[in-house]
């Protein structure tokens, strides 16, 4: 990315709370990477700036490398604009760092990528609209899936690389649906724009596996002009604050596509696969997790111990299981919504259970959707990691605004490596505190323990 002004501040002040809200996410269609590039051989993301690549689809690169598709990314300019107030950094030393950083972060989100530096001026493109097109379609070949800036994405580059773009991609299809397609991502947008400003209709989301979140976190660091001050004086402030790279680390791509070009969704029959896993689990008999072990007594007793108040008056416990923590928070509690995925989990629970708790089977975050009334507190427990990043972008989503005002947010989370679920620990709460951050109250770490909560006031 790069500056042309300096404003006194690049992202939106009411950050991600704006955008999770918005209640036409549930509507948006959902793919995995190989999903998404099953009809494709060859990916070629197209940037105008070094690191656009990094914020627009981080995650989407570093899945599609580790499938084995043949990754290019096409630098348009060297970024040289960057901080032209710097006292210390001259725009020809610019020019060769974030040369370097693009390098870097490719080779830590892609290894084995293809980068290709044009060099065309930084700020100039769009008075090159065919210099450009001719440099993306000197790289097309059939089977291939064009990703580049929306055309409505807000900076003058951003744009003018999405109109080359597409038409390459026009040209290299000769106008009669040919193999090339074409998606765009999203930078600046989520900052300077509106939800309403949004093609809803056009969106599609590839969720990304972990590691590859966690390569484009790293990626994203090599950039380190952009995310760390250049020194201490006046012109070298660090641009890519936490607020500007909060919309990277959704763990999600989210594509405006073009017709013929987005996969169908995901079966729905891997969310039954899901919830066969949990059902299977009792088969072998009524807890399967150990309940009464010392690690889980000691996490029950955290989580009531970092509770705000004394008595709530009304309580969701998102991901019950056995209910063992529900029965618990039912005696801090007037009533207790306890919910699950398993119907022998919630067999189990039912046993002996406080008349104050009622039982309710579904996944989130379709579940929370049909939730009455409000609460004074949420607590997911052991359960958002099983979610991939946008079904629990979209329970945010969804809890968010069925939170009574003051209302708490609590998430108790095993701190260790997973397998085969799609998320960590550690990976739910960075995605949680990038849209709660504002609402932190208690953080508490420890070896095998995360618990974050957040008193939503707004």
């Amino acid at each position: 990315m790069s500056r042309q002004q300096s404003p006194p501040r690049l992202d939106h002040p009411d950050g991600e709370a704006r955008w999770v809200r918005d209640r036409r996410w549930a509507t948006v269609a959902s793919a995995d990477p190989q999903a998404l590039l099953t009809a494709y051989d060859r990916l070629l993301v197209v940037a105008a700036h070094p690191d656009d690549e990094c914020l627009g689809a981080g995650t989407l690169i570093a899945d599609a490398a580790d499938l084995g598709v043949e990754v290019t990314v096409l630098l348009l300019t060297d970024g040289e604009g960057s901080h032209p107030a710097s006292p210390t950094v001259s725009t020809d030393e610019m020019r060769s760092r974030r040369v370097l950083e693009g390098d870097r972060a490719l080779s830590v989100l892609a290894p084995g990528a293809r980068v290709v530096h044009a060099g065309l001026p930084d700020g100039g493109l769009a008075a090159r609209h065919e210099v450009v097109v001719d440099r993306v379609c000197d790289l097309l070949d059939e089977r291939t899936l064009v990703v580049a800036p929306w055309t409505g994405d807000g900076h003058a580059d951003h744009d003018a690389a999405g109109r080359a773009a597409a038409a390459a991609v026009a040209a290299a299809n000769g106008g009669d649906g040919g193999s090339v397609g074409l998606a765009h991502y999203l930078v600046w947008f989520w900052h300077w724009s509106s939800p309403d400003d949004l093609p809803w209709h056009r969106l599609l989301v590839v969720d990304g596996s972990l590691g590859a979140i966690r390569r484009a976190a790293r990626a994203l660091d090599e950039h380190r002009t952009q995310v760390a001050p250049l020194s201490p004086a006046p012109g070298d402030e660090r641009l890519l604050t936490d607020g500007v790279l909060a919309p990277a680390r959704r763990g999600f791509t989210t594509l405006l596509v073009s017709d013929g070009t987005a996969p169908p969704e995901n079966p729905s029959g891997s969310d039954d696969d899901r919830v066969a896993s949990f059902d299977a689990m009792f088969e072998d008999g009524d807890d399967p997790w150990s309940s009464d072990s010392w690690y889980e007594r000691r996490k029950r007793d955290l989580t009531l111990a970092v509770l705000a108040r004394e008595r709530y008056e009304r309580v969701l416990d998102l991901g019950c299981s056995t209910g063992v923590l529900s029965g618990a928070l039912a005696g801090r509690a007037d009533h207790v919504v306890a919910v699950d995925a398993s119907e022998p989990a919630l067999e189990v629970a039912r046993r002996e259970a406080p008349e104050t708790v009622t039982w309710v089977r579904g996944r989130a975050p379709e579940v929370v959707e049909g939730l009455d009334g409000t609460f004074d507190l949420a607590v997911l427990s052991e359960v958002a990691y099983f979610l991939t990043p946008f079904e629990l972008w979209l329970t945010l989503g969804a809890l968010l605004p069925r939170l009574a005002p003051g209302g708490e947010l609590v998430l108790v989370d095993w701190r260790h490596p997973t397998e085969r679920i799609p998320l960590d620990g550690p990976a739910v709460h960075r995605q949680v505190a990038e849209v709660c951050g504002r609402w932190a109250s208690v953080t508490h770490v420890e070896r095998d323990v995360l618990v974050d909560c957040y008193e939503v006031t707004s």
